[in-house]
């Protein structure tokens, strides 16, 4: 089955030109360091400014929205003052549909739900899904985790189908360009109507990865992993030992499955001792669909705040803005999309910022840590779809 189109961008690639009145934006993305985070903040802030007259003058909601909230671009003078973007909340784009360029314009529709449920439709013109894929291009080049090795690829991940669109699925597809590939397996099959988990199948292509003796990526969602590590563990197998250059990048958390979950210390620990690769061979990515850009962590399992965003943290029942170290809800900023207006998104996960130069692995820009989700909600996320695949065996 030839796989969908997924118009991911080519390694390398230039930049889409944008219009002169986004020139600040493209600067933005121009910058070689994505982590010089005081280097661009008055090119973040420009770009802000920019992209928040970009909607407003062409999406009237918008425009509504920062009337009523007595907003005007002209107030975003530093990049203190992001911060005062009046932000929707993520869950208003499961209900909206809100655009800044004609439907011709748009290249690619990503869901963030698997198969039912309330889903966002996030729409993406040409310069953004570049830009987001840029945003995990430079960030896995300044961490050194793009190879010319040929790897082999475990994808915990759905299977690529036609009208299979979520926005995990393609992530997970982008990484598989951060190596030339040997082999590749799919943990999540496409049955001709859904998806369902292939536990057998995924245990004996991490046999035959590792007599390959290649590198391995293991890619997607952590709770499918783990249970195909129980499952060989309880079937007798002894821990497999990959190649040592191999790299787990897990992302998507454990939504569905919070009475097993383990902290990202203990599957460090797990992954050490059932695949035989200590825990800098694993990581993890954190990013949501109506946001775009991406985040991966440093050696010191840190996630930190790349160039093409900044994040504040707010107050549970005041929605102001808290001290690093606070934890709150986590509102990330944005000029990146120029289809949809997202600039300041509220998201429903519960985070603490930590500041600059804070975290010790080099990287001095600030960094967070997920707390989990706030609340409980009908709402799915993809790692939810994901879990109901999983107790269907």
């Amino acid at each position: 089955m030839n796989e969908p189109d997924y118009r991911i961008r080519r390694l390398g690639a230039p930049d889409p030109v944008l219009p002169k009145e986004l020139d600040a934006v493209q600067r933005l993305w121009a910058h070689d360091d994505p982590f010089d985070i005081e280097g661009t903040d008055q090119v973040f802030a420009e770009a802000m400014r920019q992209i928040v007259a970009w909607h407003s003058s062409r999406c009237a909601y918008y425009a509504d929205w920062l009337r009523r909230n007595s907003f005007e671009p002209s107030m975003i003078r530093t990049v203190e003052d992001v911060s005062r973007i009046p932000f929707l909340h993520a869950n208003f784009y499961k209900t909206h549909v809100i655009k800044s360029r004609p439907d011709e314009d748009y290249v690619l529709t990503l869901t963030s739900s698997g198969t039912s449920g309330q889903k966002t439709q996030m729409f993406f013109d040409e310069w953004s899904m570049n830009a987001s894929d840029k945003s995990a291009d430079t960030q896995f080049a300044y961490y050194g985790r793009i190879t010319d090795v040929p790897s082999d690829f475990m994808m915990y991940s759905y299977e690529p189908a036609p009208g299979v669109n979520t926005g995990t699925l393609r992530t997970r597809q982008m990484m598989r360009r951060y190596a030339p590939e040997h082999d590749l397996e799919y943990a999540l099959k496409f049955n001709g109507n859904g998806h369902d988990f292939d536990l057998f199948g995924s245990i004996d292509a991490l046999l035959r990865f590792e007599k390959d003796g290649c590198p391995v990526r293991i890619l997607g969602f952590p709770a499918f992993l783990y249970f195909t590590l129980e499952r060989m563990r309880e079937m007798g197998y002894p821990p497999l030992k990959l190649n040592r250059d191999s790299l787990v990048m897990m992302g998507g958390g454990w939504k569905g499955f919070a009475d097993r979950q383990l902290s990202p210390e203990e599957f460090r620990s797990y992954v050490e001792e059932r695949l035989g690769l200590p825990g800098t061979c694993c990581h993890e990515t954190y990013g949501a669909v109506e946001h775009g850009v991406a985040y991966t962590d440093c050696d010191l399992h840190h996630l930190h705040v790349p160039i093409y965003s900044r994040v504040v943290i707010r107050d549970t029942v005041t929605l102001e803005p808290v001290e690093d170290g606070e934890a709150g809800f986590m509102n990330v900023i944005s000029p990146m999309n120029t289809g949809v207006p997202v600039p300041s998104l509220l998201l429903g996960d519960m985070a603490v910022k930590h500041p600059a130069g804070s975290c010790g692995c080099g990287n001095d820009a600030p960094w967070f840590e997920i707390l989990g989700r706030a609340g409980t909600s009908r709402n799915r996320s993809c790692a939810i779809a994901a879990a109901e695949i999983l107790r269907r065996r």
